[in-house]
């Protein structure tokens, strides 16, 4: 059996034993009148503006509106009934059809970011429709997000709690405030934006993020076009994550750690910066990467080794003394151990010269076949 208990209603003072309730009815009777006469309740001077909430409990808004005791108030907010409400509502724009509930919109329209002067909707373009699925105006604003006065207020990107905008034509990035980053400000195009304090993407069987072109048939030679027609030149448009909503350069070290590291240990530490914006890396790329590295770093290893046993050969027919032989054998040595270092060390490290500048160009330029970073995502 489920420990899960059945909510009763006694926490909003909704009672379900019939004496109990019976005698607390008798009680409000008797003092009903006197409670009409002198309750708080102010009322608002708009008729269809929601009232300030009374200083009466639950149960006494219920019997004086004569509801049953399981019943509820219209406006009292709880079980999902109308609460109040900041006073908000939309500046209206001749060519809108809006949607609403509370302060929750869906406006039909054109390509509006903020006043009827404001995206191409007041420039009077054509082609640029819009929906703008928001909710909660201007929560961020205290002094416009109060019941006690109407207020009409224009889209505000923003001070709006969540936002879904989808348009036909429009500056994205500009309106949602997001830097150039690598793929630059996006003008003029169809786009959609979805800001929120929390958004998640969810897919149970996977979550992919695609750009470029689709393989779509009747687009002719070049494929997919734009929202415009035109032709889409990147091969692999830009994906970039940017946490933050950043770019440039960031100092490697902070002065005081410069300053810290010079005057404690006398190292004179030069600053570096790097992009905040880099691309991210590939891995398999990557381990292939280190595997051809430690090929290189085995090879120079067993260079180094051959090097050393040359050395001691010679070094040791140097030390012998076959008095009066000593210039012919000492001779012999000098020149085998010359030819040796010539094959087993000068040529192996010339080789290996070569193979680590071909490592390094295949591996760390963007020309090379395996260039370990991505040339399309990039991330802060």
């Amino acid at each position: 059996m489920s420990s899960r208990r059945i909510f009763d209603g006694r926490g909003f003072g909704l009672f379900t034993d019939e004496e109990e309730e019976s005698e607390r009815v008798r009680e409000r009777e008797e003092t009903q009148a006197y409670r009409t006469q002198n309750s708080n309740i102010v009322p608002d001077p708009e008729p269809n503006a929601p009232s300030p909430r009374p200083s009466q409990r639950l149960y006494d808004r219920l019997q004086r509106a004569r509801l049953p005791v399981r019943s509820l108030p219209a406006d009292s907010g709880i079980f999902q009934t109308d609460g109040l409400s900041p006073r908000i509502s939309l500046r209206p724009a001749p060519g809108q059809k809006v949607i609403s509930k509370k302060n929750a919109f869906i406006v039909f329209g054109k390509d509006r970011p903020s006043t009827l002067a404001s995206g191409y909707g007041g420039k009077g373009a054509l082609n640029c429709d819009t929906i703008d699925v928001v909710v909660g105006r201007m929560s961020s604003a205290n002094n416009v997000n109060t019941r006690r006065t109407a207020t009409i207020v224009n889209p505000n990107f923003g001070a709006d709690a969540a936002r879904i905008y989808i348009s036909q034509l429009t500056d994205i990035d500009t309106n949602f405030g997001i830097v150039d980053g690598i793929a630059g400000n996006i003008k003029s195009r169809s786009g959609i934006g979805i800001k929120a304090d929390a958004v998640r993407l969810i897919g149970r069987e996977g979550v992919k993020i695609v750009t470029g072109k689709a393989p779509f048939e009747g687009f002719g030679p070049d494929g997919e076009t734009n929202s415009l027609g035109g032709k889409i030149k990147q091969i692999s448009p830009k994906i970039e994550l940017l946490a933050g909503n950043t770019e440039g350069t960031r100092d490697t070290f902070s002065p005081d750690y410069i300053k810290f590291m010079k005057s404690k240990f006398s190292i004179n530490i030069q600053q570096e910066s790097t992009n905040i914006i880099q691309p991210v890396c590939r891995t398999e790329n990557l381990m292939d990467s280190m595997t051809d590295l430690r090929g290189i770093l085995e090879k120079t290893i067993n260079m180094i080794y051959n090097m050393a046993l040359i050395q001691s050969a010679a070094n040791a027919s140097l030390g012998l003394d076959l008095f009066p032989a000593n210039i012919a054998h000492k001779a012999a040595a000098g020149s085998m151990s010359a030819i040796q270092l010539n094959t087993m060390v000068l040529q192996a490290a010339h080789q290996l010269r070569i193979n680590t500048n071909l490592w390094a160009s295949n591996y760390f330029e963007p020309y090379g076949y395996k260039y370990i970073a991505s040339r399309s995502v990039f991330a802060t």
